[in-house]
């Protein structure tokens, strides 16, 4: 099987010829190797896009990322200061919205389309999607990790802030809410636009050791549907960090194709909970083993996946982005389980 045929194997349920292994991005451990900040990766004359194409070569990964470190920073485009000048760190997205009710007042009036296309690090972002395109060509599905409309409303307004809100605001916090969605919406169709084939949406700030499964249900799920309607991808796959095995079946009832998910979540019972219908993508901790321990360590914990999924739909991936500072050898022990665990 070639990458492709691999990833369309699984996303189906059906066998493939070894466990699919991927990443979540992969930008912060291409800035830090290459030591170069974002914004200098990003201003290189090809948007830094032959640097991630060649170290996602050297990891034979199955998915290509076509946007790396972005996750919150399209934010910048409204108002939230973003640092994107250490290498190796990751893009560090602040929130700025104090007055509430101002500015919900002021992003309703604006286009927010046209608002994205005049910011200069979103326009390097559609840059290096659109050349990494064309770099990997027809061999990779192209996928772009861009945060979620919870997540979005949260890091704009401040999480804390935003979750008192929503019990003392609530009417501003679905204004909030609503305008995270289009962002989110407006931003995957311009990737798309440029060649991006999957949707990984990620919402950090509905983890189950942050929000209820009823909040997630009533406050996540519904947005995440209302992008997913609004945009045209061939796989969708949602992110949730930290212990959030009962985002699985809520995840699978909205129809995404795949649940990435961190090493908190217990991955037999993700995998049973997701009954066939869902793809289960990650879990390999990636403050752990691939940090602090050698090659061969991380090559036990991959295997132990490769046992645990025993062709029920999984893909290998770390947990949550990889760590600029691992080791070479310890991200290549998972890709060579894979190849080696038929």
């Amino acid at each position: 099987m070639n990458h492709k045929e691999r990833i369309d194997a699984v996303m189906n349920h059906q066998p493939v010829d070894r466990t699919p292994f991927a990443l979540v991005d992969g930008g912060a451990w291409v800035s830090k190797n290459e030591n170069l900040s974002y914004r200098e990766l990003y201003h290189l004359p090809d948007n830094g896009a032959s640097l991630i194409v060649k170290h996602m070569e050297e990891f034979d990964t199955d998915l290509i990322s076509g946007v790396n470190g972005a996750f919150t920073a399209p934010l910048n485009a409204f108002g939230s200061p973003i640092d994107i000048d250490h290498p190796g760190n990751p893009v560090n997205t602040k929130s700025y919205i104090k007055d509430l009710e101002a500015e919900v007042a002021r992003l309703e009036s604006i286009d927010i389309k046209e608002t994205l296309l005049a910011n200069d690090y979103f326009q390097c972002m559609l840059g290096q999607c659109e050349n990494i395109k064309k770099l990997a060509g027809d061999d990779k599905y192209l996928i772009v990790d861009i945060a979620g409309p919870f997540t979005n409303a949260c890091v704009m307004r401040e999480t804390e802030l935003f979750m008192l809100d929503i019990m003392k605001n609530k009417e501003l916090a679905i204004k909030l809410l609503d305008i995270g969605t289009e962002i989110c919406i407006n931003v995957l169709q311009l990737l798309r636009e440029r060649g991006a084939d999957i949707a990984f949406i990620a919402e950090p700030c509905s983890s189950g050791t942050m929000i209820s499964p009823k909040m997630f249900k009533d406050w996540v799920i519904p947005r995440l549907k209302q992008v997913m309607d609004a945009t045209d991808f061939k796989y969708y796959i949602c992110h949730v960090c930290g212990g959030s095995g009962k985002r699985v079946k809520p995840l699978m009832e909205a129809g995404f194709n795949a649940f990435s998910c961190d090493y908190a979540v217990d991955l037999d019972q993700a995998l049973i909970d997701a009954d066939g219908k869902m793809v289960i993508y990650g879990n390999i901790n990636p403050a752990g083993a691939m940090l602090f321990d050698e090659p061969e360590d991380v090559y036990k914990e991959a295997e132990e996946r490769i046992r645990t999924a025993a062709g029920r739909g999984y893909i290998m991936a770390p947990g949550c982005d990889m760590v600029c500072d691992a080791p070479f050898e310890n991200v290549m022990a998972m890709p060579k389980a894979c190849k080696e665990l038929v």
